[in-house]
């Protein structure tokens, strides 16, 4: 979908201007004025784009989305800095290091919730424009939603157990997470082969 420069130029403004403040002050203390007064908008403006504070935090992650299509099409058109070797994986951990002051920021209270709500349906709607219309046997949304519960759970061990790691680093893990399976000891925890004759 095709979107205005000015409008663009105005989104990208606003979602600014929230990081800004989001690194400078508690979620809740932030109000739509001071996103104005930081990104020198007018009330009419922001509200011509978002409902709310809490909207504009939301949709934010549709830039995300955006790198990652470009990620996986190789795109050189991509909305943040980027080496175009990455993979859309390894873009997500990249970016998500640049934000990790933010994610920590927000990780209690309404806006951690609204973040991880919005990195969900990120990840989802970029999986949904990437993956063919049929994934093996398996149906596409569970294959989906799967997917978003892999990229959740290392990033909150990242983020919550790992801080100093690299997002290289985070990302070969993640990698060997998905690609190499669980080892079949943990996986019998939860099948019948565990049980006991």
């Amino acid at each position: 979908m095709w979107i205005d420069r000015r409008v663009q130029r105005t989104r990208t403004a606003l979602a600014d201007a929230l990081v800004a403040l989001i690194r400078r002050k508690p979620y809740d203390r932030i109000t739509v004025e001071d996103i104005l007064a930081e990104a020198n908008v007018g009330r009419a403006t922001f509200y011509a784009h978002y409902t709310s504070k809490d909207d504009l935090l939301r949709r934010s992650l549709d830039r995300l989305r955006a790198l990652l299509v470009a990620a996986f099409e190789g795109s050189a058109d991509a909305p943040f800095p980027r080496d175009a070797s990455w993979s859309p994986s390894r873009t997500l951990f990249e970016h998500i290091a640049l934000f990790a002051d933010v994610q920590a920021t927000l990780r209690t209270g309404p806006g951690g919730a609204i973040l991880r709500n919005a990195l969900d349906e990120a990840i989802a709607a970029f999986l949904r424009t990437a993956l063919p219309a049929r994934v093996g046997t398996l149906p596409r949304e569970l294959v989906i939603l799967d997917l978003v519960g892999r990229v959740n759970t290392a990033l909150r061990w990242w983020l919550g157990h790992r801080p100093k790691m690299s997002a290289a680093e985070a990302h070969a893990v993640f990698e060997r997470l998905l690609l190499d399976r669980l080892p079949q000891e943990a996986c019998a925890v939860f099948t019948l082969s565990r049980r006991k004759g």
